[in-house]
């Protein structure tokens, strides 16, 4: 059993295990991991296997674990597990090089659940690291002699996969997927429904990538509001997205959107999209719905792509019945808040004085901008952080603006999504990260929805950027932050290497996730033309056949190289024998000759023999000869001649 293969596949699933972390629960993913370090030891300090009893215990145990601790209805997710159990506990049992054989086949179809889950390139390149090695394993277990001549032959292998798999990546006709993967429990990404303000708050905290945004025209300025859901109820803590049917939007004036955008939107069980103000798109998958938000139509936990169109402004006149549903708030609580939204509005004579006068109290009170507000418990929470704390985050502002607003009957709602965005490198693209989540205010001033955002009064320097570029929160920011190449890019290099990381992480996304069927048809259009556009699932076969003829070319070719060596050296000695009249005159094999000459000159025997058992290896066992072990046969041979001669 090759030791070798199986430490290479306890590393390997130690790695699967970890890039699926976030949709395994902890105590399962535990004990994998546990199971994994005592198969790394049973291969490197020589301890004897478990035996098939302990090893059914063990398979129960993780079964009833597994069903107590996933959702049954998580099928994909229960599936994935199982198979990951299957081949860990397989492995701890493999004693021979067949049955690590089996555990390597299953091992293939381990790494490829990963991509069930995360499609990114950081990802990716994992992955092919995975596939190169258990490669290797599976190439040490059929009998090259060396690592050296395994690596070779594994990266010869991947060398004919990797084209012939581009090649069906660009050729094969895409068709929709037959099941859709179920949303995550818990995405990377994503906004909740319910905005209290030390949610957002935490959203800080994450520097995972929520989307990109590539402006297809000249970029617009900042800042960048970029809205997802309204929330437009108050239950006297949070403001909440109410639960009501949302309304495709019929008869749009398409070509009043005059912004256009594409969105690469990350992995995320939200099935809300970003948009820049009042937002629409073409896509099949996308809703568009009304207050000019939009909707994906089968929400699930993968990467998805949708162009955007926008305009700045909302307009929209309200009705009476609209009026009292912006203006409702609970009969109780915060009465603080209540007396100062009145003080500021008997000296308004309409709302948009009314937003001027609150932006004067924001920025003569006191108040700031900060990260990690004071902890707030109370049931007046608004109260205290208006007349205690006075300092917060986004979420804090907003919460209390629209709070005030609603009070002396200006319509209101809270919008959450994210402001602004990290240009990088001056390109024509925006990459949008969790800690840029936001909340603000949209208040109707009796013609449109207009935008409220104390942070440009508290913290004006945010409105220009993504989060990462406010200096004057710079600290604050990384000491925030979870760890991560962000968090060290006060080190010039360290934020060099992510920049560039960024930018090729972005043309992945962009040119290899992003490549759907509308992008393969125009690809095939300009490459091909139209009429052969079509058949491009026969261009596509032609070439594979093409492919696979000249790799059996070269293999052949490679064999008969080997196989020439053997078979000249063998000549020169039957000749060196014939001459000697020491060859049987009866037609026999080269190993039956071998053996003859054996029989009667016994001086040769050991000669004979060795040479026997390479000619074997080569024409039989269709192994290559090894530099040492062509030489021996060299030797063997001109040894033998000189004894005949």
């Amino acid at each position: 059993m090759s030791n070798f293969a199986s430490t290479a596949l306890s590393f390997i699933y130690i790695g699967i295990l970890m890039m699926l972390a976030a949709e395994l629960p902890t105590m399962l993913l535990s004990l994998l991991l546990l199971l994994c370090l005592w198969n790394l030891l049973l291969a490197n300090k020589g301890l004897k296997r478990p035996a098939m009893l302990v090893t059914n215990i063990l398979a129960a145990a993780l079964l009833a674990v597994l069903f107590i601790t996933v959702n049954l209805k998580q099928s994909v997710l229960l599936f994935v597990i199982m198979l990951l159990q299957a081949s860990i506990l397989k492995l701890l049992q493999a004693k021979s090089a067949k049955q690590q054989q089996t555990v390597i086949v299953l091992t293939f179809f381990s790494i490829s659940t990963v991509f069930l889950y995360q499609q990114s390139l950081y990802s990716t390149v994992l992955v092919a690291i995975f596939f190169v090695t258990l490669t290797i394993a599976l190439a040490s277990l059929n009998g090259l002699p060396t690592t050296r001549l395994a690596v070779r032959k594994s990266i010869y292998s991947l060398c004919i996969a990797v084209p012939l798999a581009a090649l069906m990546l660009v050729f094969v006709p895409k068709m929709p997927a037959f099941w859709q993967l179920p949303g995550a429990n818990t995405a990377k990404t994503g906004l909740n429904e319910r905005v209290d303000p030390f949610d957002i708050a935490s959203l800080a905290k994450s520097d995972e990538l929520v989307f990109r945004a590539e402006f297809n025209d000249e970029q617009a300025a900042p800042p960048y509001y970029w809205r997802a859901m309204l929330h437009t109820s108050f239950d006297g803590k949070a403001w909440v997205k109410e639960k009501a049917p949302t309304h495709e939007r019929k008869n749009i004036d398409w070509a009043a959107y005059t912004n256009s955008a594409q969105i690469y939107l990350e992995k995320s069980a939200n099935p809300w999209l970003y948009t820049l103000g009042d937002g629409v798109s073409r896509a099949a998958d996308v809703r568009n719905i009304n207050d000019g938000l939009l909707l994906r139509q089968d929400p699930s936990a993968s990467n998805f792509k949708y162009p955007l169109r926008y305009r700045p402004q909302l307009s929209a006149a309200l009705s009476q019945s609209e009026y009292q549903y912006y203006t409702q708030l609970p009969g109780q609580g915060n009465p603080q808040a209540r007396a100062l939204a009145k003080r500021l509005g008997a000296k308004s004579d309409n709302a948009d004085v009314f937003v001027s006068e609150l932006y004067d109290y924001y920025r003569t009170q006191g108040f700031t901008y900060t990260l990690t507000p004071t902890p707030i418990t109370s049931t007046n929470s608004l109260d205290i952080f208006l007349t205690q704390t006075q300092r917060g985050f986004c979420g804090h502002y907003a919460s209390v603006s629209a709070f005030m607003m609603r009070s002396i009957g200006i319509p209101a709602r809270l919008v959450s999504g994210y402001l602004g965005g990290e240009n990088v490198g001056d390109s024509n693209y925006l990459s949008v990260y969790q800690y840029d989540a936001h909340a603000w205010v949209e208040y109707h001033n009796g013609e449109q929805w207009q935008r409220f955002d104390a942070t440009s009064v508290v913290a004006p320097e945010r409105l220009n950027g993504s989060l990462s570029q406010v200096d004057e929160l710079q600290q604050e920011f990384r000491d925030n932050l979870n760890l991560g190449l962000l968090q060290l890019s006060g080190f010039k290099s360290l934020n060099w290497l992510r920049i560039q990381l960024e930018k090729i992480d972005y043309r992945w996304t962009k040119w290899v996730l992003g490549f759907d069927q509308e992008k393969q048809n125009n690809f095939l259009k300009d490459l091909l033309g139209s009429q052969l556009a079509q058949y491009s699932m026969a261009l596509v076969v032609i070439g594979i056949a093409l492919v696979l003829f000249v790799v059996l070319l070269l293999s052949s070719r490679h064999r008969k190289v080997q196989l020439s060596f053997s078979a000249k050296q063998l000549n020169k000695l039957f000749n060196a024998a014939d001459t000697s009249a020491l060859l049987s005159p009866e037609q026999l094999t080269p190993v039956a000759q071998l053996n003859y000459l054996a029989m009667h000159t016994p001086q040769l025997k050991t000669q004979m023999e060795h040479i026997s058992r390479l000619y074997v290896q080569t024409t039989y066992e269709q192994k290559p000869l090894t530099k040492k072990q062509c030489s021996e046969l060299k030797k063997a041979v001109n040894k033998s001649i000189k004894i005949i001669g």
